[in-house]
């Protein structure tokens, strides 16, 4: 393997690896961003509606271990080569996390942008608690095709494990090529399923794929890593666990009797999906 990729882990696309998280700079990363989030996590009774149904402590979990260590580099590394007073960045499906107000500490006027109205309620409350300075945070609400930003406005477009969520992802994809400038950074992770029944699979990654590169070129190429040190939604510090003794015994019960008595689709596999993780760094054309 490369000495340079095991260096620098984040400087590539390409799926998330577990040695990644061996390494000392996602360790210094990761460090800095549990220190970020306790301490917008100490005002959450302050913004946090009870009807929130995301993650209070998401960096803790089995992919945002990886995805925001692994934006958050390439959004730091960008500002020192970025001109002016807060360039204009974009948090595509925000929800109300801690990373926005980190971001901002960088020196960036952020976007939150989410469909969600609670989201925005809360969020706008956050911003007046949470101190991001020299940055600024601030909110959109979207209907989810249309984002509300003139053509080529924004300098970076982040979006972590939320495209493959969205219906019509080659429509968004093309309204994140119009807001952006030219030359401007599109950072995207998504989730893989490897089981065969969650997003996106491969149909759904091919048609990802071919519409990304229809306006984006790749800044760092993709790089392989060995299946065995795949970072993925049972493995990693945060990773997923299989069902056992009294809780297997539920499931089991839940899915072949409660279930179809209800004429609910019964769920075959006793955790709730397998997906691996992937980062794209990219330019517009």
């Amino acid at each position: 393997m490369n000495l340079r990729i095991i260096e620098r882990p984040f400087n590539r696309s390409g799926l998330a690896a577990l040695s990644d998280l061996e390494t000392p700079e996602w360790k210094e990363l990761f460090e800095y961003l549990e220190k970020e989030q306790n301490l917008f996590l100490k005002n959450e009774d302050q913004f946090r509606s009870p009807e929130y149904i995301w993650p209070r402590d998401p960096l803790h979990t089995w992919s945002r271990v990886w995805e925001y260590p692994y934006t958050y580099y390439h959004l730091k590394k960008k500002r020192k080569k970025l001109e002016g007073n807060l360039p204009r960045v974009v948090d595509l499906g925000s929800g109300v996390t801690f990373f926005p107000f980190s971001v901002a500490k960088l020196g960036y006027g952020v976007t939150c942008v989410d469909t969600d109205p609670i989201c925005q309620k809360d969020l706008l409350k956050a911003v007046e608690l949470i101190d991001c300075k020299p940055g600024v945070v601030d909110f959109k609400i979207s209907d989810g095709k249309f984002l509300s930003f003139k053509d080529e406005e924004v300098d970076i477009v982040y979006c972590i494990s939320v495209l493959e969520h969205i219906p019509h992802l080659d429509k968004t994809i093309q309204e994140i090529a119009r807001i952006l400038k030219t030359g401007g950074l599109f950072l995207l992770t998504i989730d893989l399923d490897l089981r065969g029944d969650s997003e996106i699979g491969v149909k759904s990654y091919k048609k990802l794929n071919n519409t990304l590169q229809n306006y984006f070129n790749y800044l760092y190429p993709e790089t392989m890593i060995h299946p065995a040190d795949m970072l993925h939604s049972e493995s990693g510090p945060y990773g997923y666990k299989k069902l056992k003794g009294l809780s297997l015994v539920w499931f089991v019960i839940k899915q072949n009797i409660i279930k179809p008595i209800l004429g609910k689709r019964p769920r075959i596999f006793n955790t709730p999906f397998h997906l691996t993780v992937k980062g794209f760094v990219l330019r517009k054309k």
